[in-house]
């Protein structure tokens, strides 16, 4: 395959829904700096703590309360979990979570195979997390 199974084309598709995206340790600062916060501002504004954790709000129509009209607004120092998408477990173990993930995502090549996938993952962060 010529072009990558994934490209990300910065739609913001994936900072729609509520769900489980969180900060990890020493993260808050470099979001809150690109901001002009303090670290205590920016949890307060943007964050609900939960489960020892700092997960991120969302407004009434469940989009990242870090999305603005032109995108992220963090994206140079977006949460460890957002850099990793669609490279998550779940897509990574199953060739059916992967296929269903490219009717959402339009940065997902529909001529990508689960196989293809799984080579760009290996080649570009094999080494950031446990291989499937």
């Amino acid at each position: 395959m010529s072009q990558p199974a994934f490209n990300c084309l910065r739609c913001s598709q994936c900072c729609h829904g509520e769900g489980g995206i969180s900060f990890e340790q020493g993260e808050i600062s470099a979001a809150a700096a690109l901001l002009g916060l303090s670290a205590r501002e920016f949890v307060d504004r943007y964050c609900q703590p939960r489960q020892g954790l700092y997960f991120i709000k969302t407004n009434q129509d469940g989009d990242c309360a870090l999305l603005g009209p032109k995108g992220c607004l963090i994206h140079q120092a977006k949460p460890r979990i957002c850099r990793r998408w669609p490279f998550f477990d779940a897509l990574l173990r199953d060739a059916g979570a992967f296929e269903e993930a490219k009717l959402y995502c339009p940065g997902l090549s529909p001529e990508a195979s689960y196989e293809d996938f799984l080579r760009q993952y290996r080649a570009e962060r094999g080494g950031e997390d446990q291989q499937p």
